[in-house]
């Protein structure tokens, strides 16, 4: 291979000088038609649509809103029927739930007595009138060939159409659609840029930052009258965790980066208020008696294939993410970065999981590898590889800076602290190294070394390795873009290619960065290997929109650890950066 292709001469080369250069396409992909967006919403009782989640072998959960007549009126009577037939000629299960005010009109159940690994036809009655009807799946027992997943998060109303929602919607044979958090925004309408879908009136309801029980629940209802979540949810059971703007950016367990106290209030009320609204317009099942609402922690299995593990990184336990910009004057010093790194960054008492949530999943794994159980699979919320900044400043231009600067006023200074190898998200897991190490040490000493992490959050694709401090593999992640909030393209323009492939080059454990497009991750595990399809969608400010297949991946479980064997799709560069050349 050519040196200027290896991972050191891309840079000694030239090759990503200036970042603002138009390098070669980051997304390549075969041509697809154009398609266009469900545009039509459900109306009259059942405007919000029908959900169903939170799969068992035997049960599943379904989900609908009733739009009551009177707000203020009592109870009303939702009948729900479940059929392996899509006419309900051969009706084997329903009943009757009440909707009423104190739910926000929202009734779940959970549909039980069903058979594993089956197809069922559901819907919901109000008197007269008949919900769409939707499909949902149990879980797998026993022997079975594969299950596949699409991986979604970050869906902003008001950055873009859901047009991912849509391409989803169009497929066939998915187990499960599992949302790894950022389902929706807490932004009003005024705190955030109008895109072009805001100038056509896609804008924050209610207009104001969202902070009370009220406020969540009617975020929640807007988002839900969205005609492709509607479409895609019908379909397909869906595996939901909640990130930080469930609640407030950047949250941990005593407050948020978008909350003030003196301001806006107690913080534990309004975090109460958001999970209360986030347990009432899912499908998710309700926390047990006894059970804190934060809990949402769950082991779910498919078969003797695969273990899925979600876990909560926000409101459990995480230590309050770090600003790093400003530690700027102390780290600036002489000899204080390393410091910094150690004493501040690496302190020991900076929890993510928690002791009670990292035992139930290392407990859940240990279960998984000694059922030889050939997939651990978690579902998590923020980035878990170590991506740490290599020098920017030779790279980012003044007008990067300046557009980057009006929604992240401390950029300039995170440039000048790039060159201390800084974490690159510090509220991801390189924010919290510690806890990182010592998750990974417990993995090890219980000889779990092949897990297979799904996140979101970042509004980018990555294809990880996952390692110790001392470089021993714990497994790899598959990072999925954002289904309509933007991207860093908007920020960068054409040099983001250029600085995708800076990053990549500097960080070992990363094998394939893409900050280019919108889109989400299809997945499918067998016994012999599980391929991971980034797909990309064109446009998200219109419902008219093509899909694209920008990178695909394939991992193969092998003497208890996983490799990434192979990858399609990529460019000479990134190919080269893919395979650790250099």
């Amino acid at each position: 291979m050519p040196h200027a292709f290896t991972r050191r001469g891309l840079l000694s080369s030239g090759a990503l000088a200036g970042l603002a250069s138009v390098a070669t396409g980051c997304s390549s992909g075969k041509d697809s038609p154009m398609l266009s967006a469900a545009s039509t919403q459900a109306t009259g009782s059942f405007a919000h649509g029908i959900a169903s989640g939170d799969p068992r072998s035997d049960s599943v959960i379904l989900w609908t809103r009733i739009t009551p007549t009177d707000a203020n009126g009592g109870p009303v009577k939702v009948i729900w029927d479940i059929s392996p037939t899509e006419d309900f000629f051969d009706t084997e299960f329903g009943g009757s739930v009440q909707a009423s005010s104190a739910s926000n009109w929202t009734a779940k159940v959970e549909a039980t007595g069903l058979e594993p690994g089956k197809q069922y036809f559901y819907r919901f009655r109000v008197d007269e009138e008949i919900s769409p009807v939707g499909q949902t799946r149990t879980l797998p027992e026993g022997d079975i060939g594969q299950v596949r997943f699409a991986v979604v998060s970050c869906s902003n109303w008001q950055h873009g159409y859901f047009n991912a929602y849509d391409h989803i919607a169009r497929q066939e044979n998915i187990d499960a659609v599992i949302h790894l958090g950022d389902y929706f925004y807490e932004y009003g309408a005024d705190g955030m840029e109008i895109t072009e879908v805001g100038k056509k009136g896609r804008l924050h309801e209610p207009r104001h930052e969202v902070i009370s029980l009220e406020d969540y629940r009617i975020r929640h209802a807007q988002y839900r009258t969205d005609p492709a979540l509607q479409a895609m949810s019908a379909k397909f059971p869906m595996i939901t965790i909640w990130d930080d703007h469930e609640s407030s950016n950047d949250s941990w367990i005593n407050g948020a980066e978008n909350h003030s106290p003196d301001s806006e209030g107690s913080w534990e009320d309004r975090k109460q208020a958001a999970m209360r609204a986030y347990y009432e317009w899912m499908p998710i099942r309700d926390p047990s008696a006894g059970t804190a609402r934060e809990n949402l922690f769950r082991h779910i299995e498919f078969g003797n294939l695969l273990s899925l593990v979600t876990v909560e990184t926000r409101l459990t336990a995480r230590a309050e993410p770090l600003i790093i910009e400003n530690f700027k004057n102390e780290i600036d010093l002489e000899g204080s970065a390393d410091k910094f790194k150690t004493e501040v960054l690496g302190d020991p008492s900076r929890e993510m999981f928690g002791t009670v949530q990292e035992d139930f999943i290392v407990e859940a794994l240990m279960q998984s590898k000694n059922a030889d159980k050939v997939w651990r699979v978690l579902a998590n919320q923020v980035i878990m590889g170590r991506l740490l900044t290599p020098d920017l400043a030779p790279y980012v231009d003044e007008n990067a800076v300046q557009a980057i600067e009006k929604d992240w006023p401390g950029v300039r200074d995170i440039v000048e602290l790039s060159k201390y190898n800084l974490p690159l998200y510090p509220d991801s897991w390189d924010g919290y190294p510690a806890a990182r190490e010592r998750f990974y040490k417990r993995l090890v000493e219980n000889d779990v070394q092949d897990i297979f992490v799904l996140t979101g959050d970042a509004h980018e694709f990555w294809m990880n390795d996952l390692s110790t401090e001392s470089g021993e593999k714990v497994g790899v992640e598959v990072v999925s873009t954002a289904v309509s909030s933007e991207t860093l393209k908007k920020y960068m323009g054409s040099a983001t290619e250029d600085y995708a492939l800076l990053l990549t080059q500097a960080n070992k454990d990363a094998r394939y960065y893409n900050p280019m497009p919108n889109g989400y991750s299809d997945i499918t595990f067998t016994k012999f290997g599980a391929t991971i399809r980034m797909i990309a969608v064109s446009d998200t400010q219109s419902l008219n929109y093509s899909a694209s297949e920008v990178a695909s991946f394939t991992v193969k479980p092998s003497k208890g650890r996983l490799n990434i064997s192979s990858a399609k799709g990529l460019n000479l560069k990134q190919r080269a950066l893919f395979s650790g050349i250099g």
